[in-house]
């Protein structure tokens, strides 16, 4: 089940910004539009996409894991399909919102609930190589699409990722994907000598207005949101950042490899640690490393601080996609999984649409982008305080959680 999610999200790559990036100059090109016009397509596409995603993750609790990646894979690879064949940018917004909820929103989160559900005690390492093996599918994914443009041009690079996403996808959705292990006859981590966590054993599930009372999802909406909006941003701006030191667009982009080795690490290690029973500080944990890696992004200027810096937002990337995957089901139970994940989900996309725009605007305040680094590093310095002082808490108090040293 590790291995099928991680495929399905690397095939998510087309809908995800990695993906989308490579066909925007030649789009705009041979749209006779300009960049601004496209990127803000995608703006409005993206933003509208992730109002649809908490009633997108409802719907997967109900009908279960293996029938909603058949229905979001068929529908994503019609989108991909649409894209082909836009005539004018005023498609565009609609196609970017097709592949942004398809793509990145649902067959993400069907992925992420598919590994929660078969796992227990193990949940946080299985998320975490879940999502090192999506991060180095997603990796290949961008060039594959760039050698196809180059090759055939982007209509038709479009339409052979609509075919390739829908043929191995609703193959995994078919005949691999289970939506419980009971459905197979086994038990969450393929052993019963442990017993499953009671909230899981007897179907508890809080209720949504529970959920939205509770300072443990605001905590986890919180270090989450900015977390997306501040990653996204340096990630976009990277060339800007280091600019400002002296360095060329060749060797800024080659920081992108440290930021690999730091999604990995990062979400193996912080994915390891959401199985220990100190679990509930790693929200503090995540925004005190984003805050340390804005500060290293502004206010470093050695070789040795601009790869800890690179280093550092991979970090936060991984780990903190494996912390917030692991987290929800000891926090709310699994029968609401879905809906939860697709309100932080929501948030996810909101901030990540926002995070190349916020940061722009706060180097136009502060005077360079590196300064606005510094001035942002405050916000998830602030929610560390407060995600230690109000760490998250399993809803039910009186479910004896069990724990591993």
């Amino acid at each position: 089940m590790v291995g099928l999610a991680s495929v399905v999200g690397a095939l998510s790559g087309p809908g995800q910004s990695i993906g989308v990036s490579v066909f925007r100059e030649p789009m705009a090109s041979d749209l006779m539009t300009s960049d601004a016009a496209v990127s803000t397509a995608y703006l409005v596409g993206t933003l509208a996409a992730s109002m649809m995603l908490p009633p997108v993750g409802r719907w997967v609790d109900e009908v279960g894991v293996r029938r909603a990646l058949t229905v979001v894979v068929s529908g994503f690879a019609l989108a991909l399909l649409h894209m082909s064949a836009i005539r004018h940018v005023a498609w565009l917004a609609l196609g970017f919102f097709g592949i942004r909820l398809l793509g990145q929103g649902a067959m993400s989160l069907v992925a992420q609930v598919s590994v929660s559900h078969w796992f227990e005690r193990r949940r946080g390492l299985a998320l975490g190589l879940t999502m090192t093996g999506t991060a180095a599918g997603m990796a290949v994914v961008p060039f594959l699409l760039s050698l196809g443009i180059s090759a055939w041009g982007w209509r038709f690079t479009w339409m052979a990722a609509a075919l390739v996403v829908f043929v191995v996808v609703l193959s995994i959705a078919r005949f691999g994907m289970v939506d419980r292990p009971a459905d197979l006859g086994q038990v969450p981590d393929g052993t019963a000598e442990k017993k499953p966590h009671p909230s899981v054993e007897v179907g508890w599930a809080p209720s949504r207005a529970d959920i939205l009372r509770s300072h443990a999802f605001w905590v986890m909406a919180a270090v989450v949101s900015a977390n997306s909006l501040l990653i996204t941003a340096m990630v976009f701006h990277q060339t800007n950042v280091l600019g400002e030191l002296g360095y060329s667009a060749s060797r800024a982009a080659a920081m992108f490899l440290p930021q690999a080795v730091g999604a990995i690490g990062g979400g193996l290690v912080l994915g390891w640690a959401s199985d220990r029973r100190f679990r509930y500080f790693l929200p503090a944990m995540v925004s005190l490393l984003l805050a340390g890696s804005c500060a290293l992004g502004g206010a470093g200027s050695t070789s040795v601080t601009v790869f800890a810096y690179a280093v550092g937002v991979g970090i936060c990337t991984g780990g903190g996609s494996a912390v917030n995957s692991a987290l929800l089901p000891k926090l709310f139970g699994l029968r609401q999984l879905g809906a939860v994940a697709g309100m932080l989900h929501m948030v996810v996309v909101v901030n990540s649409a926002l995070g190349a725009l916020v940061l722009s605007i706060g180097a136009n305040m502060f005077g360079s982008y590196r300064s606005a680094l510094v001035a942002f590093a405050v916000w998830p310095a602030v929610l560390a305080a407060v995600a230690s002082i109000w760490r998250p808490r399993p809803l039910v108090s009186q479910v004896a959680e069990p724990s591993r040293s």
